[in-house]
């Protein structure tokens, strides 16, 4: 009786399996997860689109907010977004007129229109504001409202960098109302008018985006965004294997291989537009005043040897240039890669000798990431065989950046950037300037000059002189060192595809489908 019973039920349950497979019906797609699982292997520093410049905060933030214009996935042209079409420039270059899309909403459902291009403007050129890329609105000397969803812009000068200005995520549209009384920080709720709006964060930790079901660029795939931070990089590999992580966006080199090896795991490496490169203060600013000293900082320059550590330490997963404006940048020249000083241990030697340098302390900032850690052991390695003693001090990531703007507290550190905008204009001016170079702090005004210059025209081969001048400047006073292009390792998940990093690191999550 007992054996009678159980095939009964054995017998029920396969008719109720059948029964369901039925109903899908044979054309149905299996129910997927729609949920995307990122891991960030750094915290973000805020919410804030213009109020930080941070990748990891970026990362986050472009799902939330949206720039007039943004720079397609191949890296070579500018595409509408916020705005309906490119502006329409007067004949002498000077007037800038932008139609903005019509019907779009704010997260809280309030409108977006010219008055919310306005207060970007308004708050870049708001010294007090915050803004971490005032750079953006400079060549804007005023501006009209023409309508509520036409803008002009009357320019100081033609400025030929003015669209990629306005596609960099530092110049994004946020809710005027909402950014008068509300942390942005830590709560982005209704502040932006992208495919995806905040739903939680705990900071440092972990936070949840949910899909705009009033997207004017209509309905997403994935309906839902968790963001988790794993600064430890086995575990971060770990929760891809296993698939409790759908996306790591900064894959390690010393991972590729085992990435590269889970079959549930789609890995791409591609070529990128970033650069990696150490800064050295060179005047007062410097905690070490011999730092004055060009010889010196020409000696730490030339004891780099950045081609065998990118064969030994990166497996050839990144690529070298000796000029700070990458190739894959407009403006870029050949003539630039002659621009500085190659490495030449014995000459780096022989300059500390010849100048009285040997034991000169110097102290060298660098960040808790993983990557920073690695280049810095080597990089000390290779100062301390030319005589010097160099110590290191490591803080986490929002530290760090503190850190890096901060007179006398460092000699030298790490810094890197993604080139959101792709013109070698917009490397030069926000890191380096006299204006904006907070953390590097050159305050040259020749060079200066030159960025400026390589800006007010729209011609390319005016503004690729003027850029080549500022790159043989600043790299012939030795301040800055390009270590390498590391290129864009990231996997993700089987169950999605079209997942697309652009050529400034970033993924935009709308455009991912399900598998």
């Amino acid at each position: 009786m007992k054996n009678a019973k159980k095939i009964l039920v054995a017998v029920l349950v396969l008719l109720m399996v059948f029964s369901l497979v039925a109903c899908g019906g044979k054309d149905e797609p299996a129910v997927k997860d729609t949920t995307l699982d990122v891991v960030l292997s750094t915290a973000p520093v805020g919410l804030h689109p213009l109020k930080t410049n941070d990748s990891p905060s970026t990362y986050v933030n472009v799902q939330m907010f949206e720039t007039l214009y943004r720079r397609t996935v191949d890296g070579t042209a500018y595409e509408p977004l916020l705005a309906e079409a490119l502006p329409e420039f007067s004949e002498d270059g000077l007037t800038a007129t932008i139609k903005l899309r019509q019907g779009v909403k704010f997260h809280d459902g309030s409108d977006f229109n010219a008055d919310a291009v306005v207060y970007m403007i308004e708050c870049l050129n708001d010294k007090s504001y915050g803004s971490q890329r005032p750079s953006i609105v400079e060549s804007i000397d005023s501006y009209e409202v023409v309508d509520p969803y036409t803008i002009k812009l009357n320019l100081k000068y033609a400025d030929g960098v003015l669209v990629a200005k306005l596609a960099h995520t530092n110049g994004a549209i946020v809710n005027p109302k909402l950014d008068k009384t509300q942390d942005f920080m830590v709560d982005a709720t209704g502040a932006g008018t992208g495919a995806y709006k905040f739903v939680s964060a705990s900071s440092g930790a972990s936070y949840v985006l949910t899909a705009n079901e009033n997207y004017w660029g209509g309905a997403s795939d994935v309906k839902d965004l968790s963001f988790t931070v794993v600064a430890d990089e086995a575990t971060a590999v770990a929760r891809l294997q296993t698939g409790e992580a759908d996306l790591y966006q900064t894959v390690l080199a010393d991972s590729y291989n085992q990435v590269k090896s889970f079959s549930n795991v789609t890995l791409v490496n591609s070529p990128s537009s970033s650069v990696y490169y150490l800064a050295l203060r060179s005047n007062e600013t410097a905690l070490n005043d011999k730092m004055a000293s060009k010889e010196l900082r020409q000696a730490i320059i030339e004891a780099i040897d950045m081609d065998t550590y990118i064969a030994a330490k990166l497996d050839g997963l990144a690529t070298t240039t000796n000029s700070i404006v990458g190739p894959t940048l407009v403006g870029y020249t050949k003539e630039m890669e002659t621009a500085g000083y190659a490495y030449n241990m014995e000459h780096a030697k022989q300059l500390i000798k010849d100048n009285g340098l040997e034991g000169t302390e110097v102290k060298f900032l660098l960040a808790s990431r993983a990557w920073q850690q690695t280049l810095g052991a080597y990089i000390q390695a290779a100062l301390e065989e030319i005589g010097l003693k160099v110590s290191i001090e490591t803080q986490e990531w929002a530290s760090f950046l503190s850190t890096a703007k901060t007179d006398d507290t460092f000699d030298f550190c790490i810094l890197s950037w993604s080139n959101v905008t792709g013109d070698g204009q917009q490397m030069l001016e926000p890191n380096f300037s006299t204006k904006n170079g907070v953390r590097l702090k050159y305050n040259n005004a020749e060079f200066d000059e030159y960025v400026d210059n390589s800006a007010k025209t729209t011609v390319l081969s005016e503004r690729q002189d003027w850029m080549l001048k500022a790159v043989e400047k600043i790299q012939e006073d030795a301040i800055v060192k390009t270590l390498y292009s590391a290129n864009q390792i990231y996997a993700f998940n089987k169950n999605f595809t079209n997942v697309q990093m652009d050529c400034g690191g970033m993924i935009y999550m709308k455009e991912i489908k399900l598998a």
